[in-house]
Parts: C-alpha cells; structure tokens; sequence
C-alpha cells in the first residue's frame, strides 16, 4: 500500500506547475507579444526630390514627387525612406541632412503624406541661380558650423548658373551663403532670413537669387 500512496501525493504537484503556465499564456502573460494586424494606406511624396520606400530593408516603391502607391503592410513591419541626392555639375551626390526616416506602420492612419517637415523638425532644399559671371560655392551656416553644399556655375552665353541644393534643417541660425572659394572659406554673400522662410508649402523649396558676387 505504501508504493500507491506515494503516487497519489506526488501526481498534484506535478500537475500544479503545469496549469499555473497555461493560464498565464492565456491572460496574455509576459510570453504573449505585440499584437499583428494588417495596415492600408496610400504613401504621397511631396518632396521635390525623388524618395525610395523600403519594406525591412528592400526596396520596395521610388516615388517622384506628386506621386503616390498604395501599400498593405503588416503592423510589424519596419518602414522607412531615404530622399534621393541632387547631383552637382560634375555629377557628384550632393549630401543634405535628411538620412534614412523610419516610419511606425501601425501609427499611419490611411495616408502617409512625405512632406519637408520631419519629427517636427522643418527642411527646405533651394533652387539657386547665378546672374554673376563669378562661379561661387555654396554653405549652409546652421549656426555653428558651415557644410559645403555645392557649387553654383557663373552665369555665360545668355544663360544664368543654376544649382539644386538637398534639403537642410530651418532653424532660426540658418544662412544659405555664396562664397568664392571652392571650400567655403573668406568672404561670402548670404541671403536673408525673411528669403528662406519663404518655402512652398510640403515640398520645402525655396528659390534664391545671386546678384552680386562675395
């Protein structure tokens, strides 16, 4: 009789364990996960630039600007975009501030609408012409540190010098400034405050003029 006794009290205490875990599985317990569910939504770039939508890290639309894809995407899924670089007139990427932009799926509400403004935080990108016979260089001052953005051509034969800058955070520093030299260094032009916050709407351009040389 002792053998059978021995059984009957050990069997609950194998047990007890047992259930305990399956109702903490099932009341959504520290093993349960983040719930997935599926996101529609329409993607619009605004931007001037064309920009690349990557689903976990493949490429998955290019949109130019004014165009639109629409998207189905589980809630777990890591979006992001990164804006395409202007070329200068040797054909180099120009850098801007704007990197890669993660997006939260299960946040978008219908329509994920890419504009110039980002985290809260406003981008312009400037369409530059050169009415001087001066080829100049173009910095961005953000107040404590000037980045060479690009050069701008001397206006010749009945045509002005043009270049497209990427895009730059607009704080209340920022200065887009046209120097001589080649490394943005010595003395420059700047254009005023009151030009740059002039900015289309969404897209963020803005258009500047260079009358006068540095």
């Amino acid at each position: 009789m002792r053998p059978s006794a021995r059984r009957l009290v050990t069997l609950p205490l194998v047990m007890l364990p047992i259930t305990l875990l399956g109702s903490c599985q099932s009341e959504g317990g520290p093993m349960s996960g983040p719930v997935d569910f599926n996101v529609r939504f329409v993607a619009t770039n605004d931007l001037i630039a064309p920009i690349t939508l990557s689903v976990d890290g493949q490429p998955y639309a290019i949109l130019t600007t004014g165009k639109s894809t629409g998207l189905s995407l589980s809630s777990k899924s890591k979006l992001t975009w990164t804006s395409a670089k202007p070329a200068d007139a040797q054909g180099q990427a120009i850098p801007d501030q704007i990197g890669e932009v993660n997006v939260s799926v299960s946040a978008i509400n219908a329509v994920l609408e890419i504009t110039n403004v980002i985290a809260d935080q406003t981008y312009i990108t400037a369409s530059i012409f050169n009415h001087t016979t001066t080829p100049v260089s173009i910095g961005v001052f953000d107040g404590s540190a000037v980045s060479c953005a690009s050069r701008l051509p001397a206006a010749g034969q009945g045509a002005v010098g043009f270049t497209q800058t990427g895009y730059y955070r607009l704080v209340a520093t920022t200065q887009f400034r046209a120097y001589g030299t080649p490394d943005c260094t010595g003395a420059y032009v700047s254009w005023p405050p009151s030009e740059l916050a002039s900015f289309e709407t969404k897209s963020g351009l803005v258009t500047l003029n260079l009358l006068s040389a540095p």
